[in-house]
């Protein structure tokens, strides 16, 4: 049965600070205690260097590191072999971009180039690393519009795929607006025409349980801190037959087999140097956390948004943005976004004002900024009530 009330205990920030309300948790996820001693217990008992050592301290912290590969793997119905640690989000997405997107997107022979196809519902950090390639190889950068009524692509909007892309980025959830795209419909497409896909799962992990092989897309990413990991860390999947074929963009300790240039298999050769063993013990906490929340998670969180969402919209000169899940935009006419989360922090209710990293969905709603409040499994009925009172403060303010 789902109790708020005792998961939001497993969280020592609530017990510091009581009067926490926390609503940036698409920018980041609050920790769970599990996490935090999993962590610490590395540190304390098993801290050593993976893959170099055989003594037994080396040998505990092999396996844990191992372990979270593992978990990372069944957490996104993957093979163990499929997933590569990085440090976020933006990490995997160049790192495809480098290594598999040089590969395959050619620059123009004088015929029609080849073509990269995004949406304006991106994060910069899986918009940009095409925009650059694409400025590299003298590919075309193709965006799939967003209906502004809706916050979904708009139709047609699969048109943009033809014989000539290459690549396909999707997210599978608006880090701004909370909208999940047609996956399926995007891979058939992109399919259809030999181009691989590329998903960012960042934002939609926390909310969605996730399995790479029914999706079919071809690389995803996942970042530990927006699923109450640590920060620092995160993984990137991609179908083995592809990670096989794709050089290392980094060079370095534990990822060669021979010199000059053999290198190790996936995912050891992407993965040079000392890596975060502790981030990935942690990761792995977290995932044994969000298996043992009680089912309804997003089913609550989605509640308390559409709760913010029906009472913000009817306050006179608010205006929300077409949000769906745990996500809620909105500004205030005549005041700075700035303005109303600095409000706001003075009431300890946190919230996140800006672009959100995701400037072409920005131009397309007509703003520079919005307000952003975003829900996870901690949050509460009353935190949607002190958001709501705070914003009236705000609105008594500026009228």
């Amino acid at each position: 049965m789902w109790n708020v009330s005792q998961i939001k205990k497993e969280f020592p920030v609530f017990e510091k600070y009581p009067s926490l309300v926390f609503l940036d948790n698409a920018s980041t996820t609050q920790k769970p205690r599990a996490v935090l001693k999993a962590m610490t217990d590395f540190y304390e008992n098993d801290n050593a260097n993976v893959n170099r050592g055989v003594y037994a301290m080396a040998e505990r912290a092999d396996a844990a590191y191992e372990s979270a590969r593992r978990s990372c793997a069944e957490f996104v119905g993957a093979e163990v072999d499929e997933i590569v640690f990085v440090k976020n989000a933006t990490e995997a997405a160049n790192l495809v971009a480098s290594s598999f997107g040089e590969k395959v997107v050619g620059s123009d022979d004088g015929a029609s180039p080849d073509n990269i196809v995004v949406t304006e519902l991106e994060h910069h950090s899986n918009f940009l690393p095409w925009q650059e390639l694409a400025s590299r190889k003298g590919a075309d950068l193709r965006i799939m519009r967003v209906d502004l009524k809706t916050g979904n692509l708009v139709d047609g909007s699969l048109k943009l795929i033809d014989e000539k892309t290459k690549i396909v980025a999707v997210t599978m959830m608006s880090n701004v607006l909370g909208v999940m795209p047609d996956i399926s419909g995007i891979v058939e497409a992109a399919h259809a025409v030999g181009a691989k896909v590329v998903c960012d799962a960042a934002q939609s992990a926390a909310h969605e349980r996730l399995d790479m092989k029914k999706l079919d897309v071809d690389f995803a990413f996942v970042t530990g801190h927006k699923i109450f990991g640590p920060m620092g860390i995160g993984f990137l999947y991609g179908k083995k037959e592809l990670l096989e074929k794709m050089p290392p963009i980094m060079t370095g300790g534990g990822m060669i087999k021979d010199l000059p240039d053999t290198w190790l298999d996936s995912p050891s050769r992407f993965e040079a140097g000392t890596p975060n063993v502790a981030g990935a013990v942690g990761l792995m906490a977290a995932i044994e956390f969000i298996r043992n929340v009680p089912k309804g998670w997003n089913v609550h969180e989605d509640k308390l948004a559409k709760i913010a969402k029906d009472k913000l919209s009817g306050l006179e000169k608010v205006h929300v943005f077409p949000c769906e899940n745990s996500i809620v935009s909105f500004s205030i006419e005549g005041v700075h976004p700035h303005d109303i989360a600095s409000i706001l922090a003075d009431n300890d209710i946190c919230v996140r004002a800006g672009h959100h990293c995701a400037k072409p969905l920005m131009k397309a709603l007509g703003v520079n900024a919005t307000v952003r409040a975003s829900f996870s499994i901690y949050n509460t009925e009353e935190d949607v009530d002190k958001l709501i009172s705070a914003v009236k403060e705000v609105l008594n303010t500026f009228e």
